[in-house]
């Protein structure tokens, strides 16, 4: 049975009527918790628990939010050393942290990085503008995002940061060698130890895209004194860099101090200094655009660059539906031509590749009826087919006698690029690279090849600035 009930306000005292509107006004203007988030609590106030892409993440939330959502986003080693982070709190800024301990900021860090963004500015509409916090290893991070993602960073503030990971885990000039860090160093940016001690995109080489978006930083580090990260390869030389491309730095330097610990006994000027770049001039949540929108965009403009309408640099036959570059860095490439099913039956296809790669099917032998149906927008293992669930199609229904229209899209940025299309009946588990004998050369051939193309030299092609 429903009731409608009407409340006289006339009756209701005036201590009443006030309480109750007080509980309605804080139950509208309480952090509310997306989905899945579990409630804890972090020196007083209330921290927010959840997985992001699978990695542990959490948003300390402060008791009255400073206008626009401002955060701090501490990069690694939440907890320790905490006092910025905590004043900071009680000025209204948020603390977030995403655990990717162990990557030391090598690319599948930023990936999931981004995946952190997107989620605690869409989920709690903070500012779009962040303010990385990097101690120590954390810098490499910090760093990195903010030259990926120039025009999202607010200001920087860096504690004792690693700005070179051939001086530390590296174990370059005083510092000495961090063996396992190291290991997993190299095994996190896929490079042996001679690539990585010739690897010229550490944070401390690429600061120009910083400079220019004019990102404030302040870096506190020690004195001489801090063996573990020498300050004279990584903050006293971000200092002199940054200052040389134009950049806006200021650096406290602890007299006779080490590496820890961190910030400052006082933490009043990192407090002054993020606040001054966080209430100004501040984007708000309503500018907020989702990271992976902007990245599939500039994916899709990336395939649409390659010059598919001018004559290739190359052409390769295949003998089945796999390709490995042999020549040129970067490239663009196409492959197509018509798949001839076997039997009638619902087809699973797949498709693997380094770095970006799209797969198209038609519904018969016309390219004007191609669909996307797969892809990878970010490397696979050669012929590894069950990375990502984008790599596979839903079940298609091909019948035996026809042929129908295959393409593949794909572009390498650097290494060795590498392209594989696999299909199985639907009743088979593993897919198979696609075999010559079902296979036929676009526009007509006969059966056993498909033709990859290739453009080799990325600045020649049209509409494309030169590197």
């Amino acid at each position: 049975m429903q009731t409608n009930h009407k409340t006289n306000f006339r009756a209701v005292p005036t201590a009443l009527l006030l309480s109750a509107l007080c509980a309605m006004i804080v139950t509208r203007t309480a952090c509310a918790a997306p989905a899945g988030v579990q409630k804890g609590e972090w020196n007083g106030y209330e921290q927010h628990n959840f997985n992001v892409g699978g990695r542990g993440a959490l948003l300390v939330i402060p008791k009255k939010p400073a206008k626009g959502n401002p955060w701090i986003w501490r990069t690694e080693f939440f907890g320790i050393d905490p006092q910025a982070d905590l004043a900071l709190l009680g000025k209204g800024v948020h603390v977030g942290y995403l655990g990717v301990g162990g990557l030391f900021g090598a690319p599948v860090a930023l990936d999931a990085m981004d995946l952190y963004y997107d989620f605690v500015c869409e989920h709690y509409k903070l500012s779009a503008k962040t303010v990385p916090e990097g101690f120590s290893r954390g810098g490499l991070y910090a760093l990195n995002w903010a030259i990926r993602h120039p025009d999202l960073v607010a200001c920087m503030y860096l504690d004792a940061p690693v700005c070179d990971f051939k001086s530390w885990p590296g174990g370059g000039g005083r510092t000495r060698l961090s063996g396992k860090d190291w290991r997993d160093c190299l095994n996190a940016y896929g490079m042996t130890d001679a690539e990585a001690r010739a690897y010229q995109g550490n944070p401390i080489d690429n600061l120009k895209p910083m400079a220019d978006a004019k990102i404030p930083i302040l870096v506190v580090c020690g004195d001489m004194q801090d063996w573990v990260v020498a300050i004279e390869s990584n903050a006293l030389l971000l200092e002199t860099r940054y200052k040389a491309l134009g950049g806006d730095v200021t650096l406290i330097r602890k007299p006779g101090a080490g590496h820890r610990p961190h910030s400052l006994q006082d933490p009043t000027p990192i407090v002054d200094f993020v606040l001054q770049h966080t209430t100004a001039e501040h984007i708000s949540p309503g500018q907020w655009k989702s990271l992976a929108a902007r990245k599939m965009q500039a994916i899709k403009k990336t395939l649409a660059d390659i010059p598919v309408n001018t004559k290739p640099a190359q052409s390769i036959v295949l003998q089945q539906f796999e390709a490995q570059k042999t020549v040129g860095d970067p490239y663009g490439a196409r492959v197509r031509g018509f798949v001839h099913a076997p039997k009638t039956t619902d087809y699973d296809f797949a498709i693997a590749g380094d770095a970006i790669a799209e797969l198209y099917l038609s519904t018969d032998e016309s390219p004007q009826h191609k669909a996307l149906i797969a892809f990878t927008h970010q490397p696979t293992g050669p012929g590894n087919f069950n990375q990502f669930p984008s790599q596979k199609s839903k079940p298609l229904r091909l019948e035996a006698g026809k042929k129908y229209f295959i393409e593949v899209l794909h572009k390498q940025n650097s290494g060795t690029g590498h392209l594989a299309v696999g299909w199985a009946a639907s009743e088979v588990s593993t897919g198979k690279v696609i075999p010559g004998t079902a296979l036929s050369p676009y526009p007509k051939g006969a059966r056993g090849t498909i033709t990859q193309e290739l453009w080799l030299d990325p600045a020649a092609w049209p509409d494309r600035p030169k590197p």
